[in-house]
């Protein structure tokens, strides 16, 4: 009889196998365009303002993010997490310059010393490994503990009009109802593109931020 592995190593093995794969590029991170990868970063925008401000990259992958971030002159405090040891390996030697910071965990259980302004995550639940989707309200609400001003997270709909094997799709009315038991400040994307969303909430709501 095969164990089946926690949905956490599932993922990370998947992971490095696509970085063995496809090397250090957008398609190790199951992005099928790197445009579609940048849609969603521009959509995580929405957050707040990002300049100087405490933020964790979470499912960092490459350190995309980042290089989007600063090619737009914006400079946060970074850290990024990610389960997968290639990723953070070729982050920290990626950014050896900048000052930010690479850490190794998972994002259900990873402890920062201090707490975030913003957290982004994005496609941390791109794959359906087992036992992803029970995860989903767990992540967000580990995640959501430790910002102080908001967090922004990224799904594939199930809307889309078109599905891929393997990929987890979610409904955004069920998440959005996952996060309004968190916070009544919720902001929902599905505009960017067809088969995807990005919801925004918010601890400080933007009402009371100064």
């Amino acid at each position: 009889m095969v164990r089946a592995l926690r949905p956490e190593f599932e993922t990370a093995r998947w992971y490095r196998e696509h970085v063995r794969r496809f090397g250090y590029g957008y398609k190790a991170l199951g992005f099928g365009r790197r445009s579609s990868q940048e849609k969603r970063f521009a959509a995580a925008l929405a957050l707040g303002s990002l300049h100087g401000r405490r933020v964790l990259d979470v499912g960092c992958g490459f350190g995309d993010f980042l290089a989007f971030l600063t090619a737009r002159g914006v400079r946060p405090r970074y850290t990024g997490l990610d389960i997968c040891p290639p990723m953070i390996e070729r982050c920290r030697t990626r950014f050896r310059d900048m000052d930010a910071r690479f850490v190794i965990g998972d994002a259900l259980t990873y402890e920062p010393e201090n707490s975030f302004d913003y957290v982004v995550a994005s496609g941390i639940f791109g794959y359906a490994a087992k036992g992803t989707r029970e995860r989903v309200q767990p992540v967000l609400e580990h995640l959501f503990s430790f910002t102080d001003i908001g967090l922004a997270v990224n799904f594939l709909s199930g809307c889309a009009p078109r599905r891929s094997p393997g990929r987890l799709y979610v409904y955004p009315w069920d998440i959005l109802q996952l996060a309004m038991g968190m916070t009544p400040a919720v902001r929902l994307d599905h505009t960017y593109l067809p088969n995807d969303f990005t919801l925004c909430m918010y601890r400080t709501p933007p009402w009371a931020q100064p």
